[in-house]
């Protein structure tokens, strides 16, 4: 299902279908709270949460300071930084790139993580991206 923003609404059609949603496809911005509860159900009931339109709409999460030094340390774009944060709690980000540069960053940050390597090593290091998102109901433990 796409472009649920009601927890309710989200609820309403997999209590009422015969066939359970497994996936959830929203934009993930500041205005949605960043699906926090959605998400949150979407983990509670094996759908997996798709983001579009993250890093439009996130540009504050991952070009702040704290970021981009740590996007340096990781050796990732910023971007790549948030792409790597948002996997790392559970989103499946929708890559619309159509430029080809972006597209080998994004396959190569996908060939890190599947090799195994954690970008972040601790909560820490989450949380420098996740309390940028502005999010109040952001909780970097109940994230993860």
């Amino acid at each position: 299902i796409s472009n649920f923003y009601k927890l309710e609404d989200v609820q309403w059609a997999y209590d009422h279908s015969r066939i359970k949603p497994k996936v959830v496809q929203n934009r993930f911005y500041a205005e949605s709270g960043h699906d926090v509860e959605i998400r949150a159900f979407c983990k509670d009931h094996d759908i997996e949460y798709q983001s579009f339109w993250t890093l439009t709409a996130n540009p504050d999460a991952y070009r702040h300071q704290a970021a981009l030094e740590l996007a340096e340390e990781k050796e990732l774009t910023p971007e790549g930084l948030f792409y790597a944060f948002c996997m790392a709690i559970g989103i499946s980000p929708m890559d619309g790139t159509t430029n080809e540069i972006h597209m080998k960053e994004d396959v190569d940050l996908m060939n890190r993580i599947r090799s195994g390597e954690q970008i972040f090593v601790n909560s820490e290091e989450l949380a420098i991206v996740g309390n940028a998102l502005g999010t109040p109901e952001w909780n970097t433990e109940d994230e993860l």
